[in-house]
Parts: C-alpha cells; structure tokens; sequence
C-alpha cells in the first residue's frame, strides 16, 4: 500500500477531534483566547447547547484586519515565537489549534476590531473578508458544530448534558477570574451573570462561593494561604470546606494552576489525606485552590486539551497543599452565623487547638454500673439541677441533660441549643489522647498480673506476630501460644480495664482487611481507632451533668474533636435565630 499525504482538509479535521470534543470544549477554546487577549467582560450565548450555534464575545485587544486569515491558520500563533517560549508559558493557548479545529468541523464566522483600529472586519466561513460593526474586541461565532463530521456528532450526549459541561467549564472560569464579567446567554435569554469583583483574590473570589459552589461551603469555608519556602517559591491560597462539610464525590474540588484548571491525581490525594480521619471514608472534601509558580516548573504542553500538567517538583508541591490544609483545618473556627431553617443544625463552633496536643483525661469511673454514679453522687435517676453557664464563654456551653441516653444537650452563652453525641465525641479525646502519646514515642503499657490466651485462626496469628513490633508502640504486647494462639501481656495504659480477647479480635480483623497498598500512617491511624473505640463511653450510658461538662470542656480543648475519629459529626447546634424562626418568633 502506497503512502501518502492526507489532503489539508482530513488532516484537519483529524487534529480538530483532539481539541475540540463537544461544545464545551469550543467555550473553553475561545473563552481562553479572551482572557489572553486581556478582556475584562465576556459574552457566551449558544443555542441548543452550542450544537446550532455558538458566540464567544469580548472586549480584549482585538485582531488587527491583516492578520485575520492568518489567525485561522493552523500553528499560527501570537503567543509563543521561539523554541524557550514553549518552557515560559505565561498564556492559556499557545498551540495554534483551537481556531483552525473549530473552521474545520464548523461553519466559523471570525469578526475583530484591533485596540486602535478605526473599523471591524470580518472573515466569513467561506474565507471572504469584509467590514463589519463591532466595538473593540473580538467575537467568533460557530455554527452547525461538526456538520462537516456528522460521525463525531453521534457521539454528543443530549443537549441537557451538553449544556451542563458547558455551565461546568464557565464556572471554573468564574472561581479562576473573579475580576471578569461572565455573562451566559441560552437560546436567547440570559441565563447566567457574574459580575467583576474587587479585591485581592480570596476576597474577591469568595462572593462566588454561594452561587458557583453551594451556601453551605460559602458560609463554612476556610482560608488558607502558603507559600514554599525555596527558589522556586511556589504560592497556595484558597478555600476549604470544614471537616463536617463533605460530599459523595469529588466533582467540588476545584484546582488551577497558573489560573489554568487542571486535574492531577496527586494534588487531590494530598488534599484528602490531609483531612484524614475527619471524614468518612468515601467521603470528599470541598475545595477551590489556586497554584501559582513559575512558568517554568510546570508544563502545560501534555495534552491538546491543556487540562492535564506536570510538575518539575510534584513532591514539593503534595506537601505545600498536604500541610497548609492540615493548618487550617487545625486552626478553624467554624461559624455561628444564622443558618436557613432547612440547613438549622449544624456543627457548634470550636475554639482553635494545636495540633497533637494531648487532652487531660475525662474524670468518669466508665466502669460503674449504670444506675450509679461516680464518686458520692446521687443517683441518675434523682432529680439535677442544671449547672449554671460558665462565667467565661464556652462554645459548648452547660450540659442541661440526656436524650435517649446517648446525645448531651446543652446551652451554650450566646442562647444555641447544643447536641453531643457523647461516644463519638469521647471516641476523639482518646484517639487523640492515644495518637498523642503515639508521635511522643510509643503508648504507655499497662502489663496484665494474669496473661490472656486469645485462641485465633492461623492466619490470624501470623497477622498479630507480622505486626508485632507495631502493635507494642500501641501498648499491646502479644506472644505466641502455639500456632492457634496468642497471649495478650500487656494493653494500651489508657486502656486498662478493657477486655483483651475482645480488642484483640478487633485489632487482628483491622489487620487482615489493609491492604498491601494502604499507607503506614492511615494503618496506623485504623489501628488508633479500634483502641480508642474500646474505651469510649457507650450510646445508652447515663452520665451525671458533672460528667457531661466534664466530656464537653475537654472537646473544647481537644483538637478535630467536631468529628470522631471515623469522620462522622460529634456536635450539631441550632443557634437562637434559628430557634426563633422554628417557632414563628422571626
């Protein structure tokens, strides 16, 4: 078979399936060609999702009337000259494809009038140059989309689905530029607007939250802002969501880098594990971050479509967003703003605590019969009265009594209703307790007078003696009892009263369910949390009011201790506006 070269025509048309995709990728195409050309106001319209036409208008630079034709031209660029531009991309586009992909699978009409120039001029589809009326800018209009492909059209999902990618790419736009003026026109009618903000880039950005994002990571949202201390001085700002807030998917984190939207796996990942265990487990946080560094220690030339990159120093970089979320996380303050009455409860606020510091012990006798209390109180059953608020002010504020002998309620000083959930939320002050004693160099032991024999399966014993060594930094020492068998010596100090064979099944079957690929500190960190689960006060334990604000000032001190150590909340609240609203009062 003969080789030889495919006309211009298939040619381009081939390049073009690599650039533009759907409609949506013909707004980002030329939405990104706006804001290289410096506009400050941008106009979308389309009809039928982008699939019958297609405007993208805006008030930048312009193209002068010479260089029209040219701009149609595939690899015909004015953002990058020579070979070392292609390593300083200071630009969204930079390949020269976009226009040219767009004219060979569409009937494109080009119209731009240069900063300077006294008229507009136009090329048609038909490649005929003339004037045209149009104020400074540029607007490109694409119509019958992939008419001259109608195979690639097949593969377009319904126009509802089209218009969502469409409203997905504008809106990362909008977080990326809040200074711009973003306005989307749907089959005729206005649809969509946000106007330019002021302000530095968190302030300015952050009036979007609530409509691009949701109220609720509007509302919660917390700062941050690093900087990587080297030469290649890399810079981190954005917004977070607390670790209540989370969602089923990750569809809410928003990455750019450069002002460039990307996806990379890595820079996710280290979001996430920086939240560790103050989420559920497949559960996401929210996010919206901004990267900037040098143009040089990112390539932005690995895919057609410019949404993946690499990175010169992808370690350095997981580290900068790994630690500056865990700083805000640690010292976050959640809001106490009112809420809508549908949104009312919500996490109470917490003061900020340091990370790793180790609570003092709840003063409680977990092992008193039910019906008694601890040391010379009355019993639960007679009457209490409510400890007076404290005269300093306590986000948790003065437990009043039990509900269903699992949840705590208490008044805070600003008038909120408080809900504890007292196991999830004791669950946190000994993971913590326990993790503290952890980072310090191992958890203290407490040698048993009589050893336990804990009959296993040999799988099971091979699991223990595998991670024996680990397993006595935690404060549990086993032995081997032949090749079904184990003795406990020794438990955790903190864990003192609990019973060995018990923790020690649950331990083994943590054990058995990580997997190979799962990290040393997330082992560690599942094998913390079965410990602290055996030595939590129970759902249905009745406490004494002097216990519950024992329980509740130490969570004020405790830090992470809005959640427990499985992610699930451990306080809800209903503030005193919310409370009026429930009864007609506001």
């Amino acid at each position: 078979m003969a080789i030889r070269l495919l006309p211009d025509t298939l040619a381009n048309q081939i390049a073009a399936g690599e650039v533009i995709e759907r409609p949506a990728s013909v707004v980002k195409e030329l939405v990104e060609n706006s804001l290289d050309a410096g506009a400050r106001s941008i106009r979308v319209e389309t009809a039928d999702a982008g699939l019958s036409k297609l405007v993208v208008q805006d008030d930048g630079c312009g193209i002068p009337q010479d260089e029209l034709a040219l701009a149609l031209t595939r690899h015909a660029t004015s953002k990058i000259v020579t070979t070392t531009d292609l390593f300083h991309i200071h630009t969204f586009g930079f390949r020269g494809e976009a226009l040219p992909s767009m004219a060979a699978v569409s009937r494109l009409t080009l119209t731009s009038r240069a900063d300077g120039a006294a008229e507009a001029w136009q090329i048609t589809p038909d490649g005929e140059l003339q004037p045209a009326a149009l104020g400074q800018g540029t607007r490109v209009e694409v119509a019958d989309l992939f008419y001259a492909t109608p195979a690639r059209r097949k593969f377009l999902k319904s126009v509802r689905a089209e218009r969502m990618a469409i409203h997905d790419v504008l809106h990362k736009f909008a977080l990326a530029n809040p200074h711009i003026n973003l306005t989307l026109f749907e089959d005729g009618a206005e649809t969509w607007h946000v106007p330019a903000a002021q302000g530095e880039l968190l302030q300015a950005v952050h009036p979007r939250l609530r409509e691009l994002m949701n109220d609720d990571f509007a509302r919660q949202a917390l700062p941050l802002t690093a900087t990587r201390g080297d030469e290649h001085g890399a810079r981190l700002e954005g917004y977070i969501s607390p670790a209540t807030l989370h969602t089923g998917t990750s569809r809410q984190q928003f990455i750019f880098v450069n002002g460039r939207a990307v996806k990379d796996r890595s820079l996710q990942a280290a979001l996430k594990n920086a939240y560790g265990d103050r989420i559920p487990g497949g559960r996401h946080p929210l996010a919206v971050l901004f990267i900037s560094l040098p143009p040089e220690e990112v390539d932005v030339n690995v895919h057609p479509a410019k949404s993946e990159v690499r990175f010169r120093d992808a370690n350095s970089l997981f580290g900068l967003v790994f630690g500056a979320v865990r700083e805000a996380l640690h010292g976050s303050v959640p809001t106490s703003a009112a809420m809508p009455l549908a949104d009312a409860f919500r996490p109470a606020a917490m003061p900020a605590t340091p990370s790793w510091q180790a609570p003092a012990p709840v003063t409680m006798d977990l092992q008193a019969p039910p019906d008694k209390l601890w040391k010379g109180e009355a019993p639960v059953g007679a009457p209490q009265a409510p400890a007076a608020l404290p005269a300093e002010h306590h986000p948790l504020g003065a437990a009043l009594g039990q509900i269903d002998a699992t949840y705590i309620v208490a008044e805070n000083a600003d008038g909120a209703l408080v809900v504890v959930d007292q196991h999830a939320a004791h669950e946190r002050l000994v993971y913590e307790a326990l993790k503290a004693q952890f980072v310090a160099g191992r958890i203290a032991a407490q040698p048993l007078l009589l050893p336990v024999t804990v009959p296993l399966k040999a799988p099971e014993v091979d699991a223990l003696l595998a991670h024996a060594e680990d397993l006595a930094r935690f404060g549990l020492e086993v032995e081997q009892r032949g090749p079904t068998a184990v003795v406990v010596t020794a438990v955790p100090q903190l864990l003192a009263d609990v019973n060995p064979a018990t923790l020690l099944h649950d331990v083994v079957g943590d054990l058995l369910e990580l997997t190979p690929r799962t990290t040393l500190n997330a082992k560690l960190e599942h094998v913390l949390a079965t410990l602290a689960c055996h030595h939590s006060i129970r759902a249905g334990r009745r406490l004494s009011l002097a216990e519950m604000n024992s329980l509740l000032r130490q969570m004020e001190q405790t830090p992470d201790s809005l959640t427990c150590n499985h992610g699930r909340p451990t306080v809800v609240s209903l503030d005193k506006v919310a409370l009026e609203k429930l009864f007609a009062r506001r």
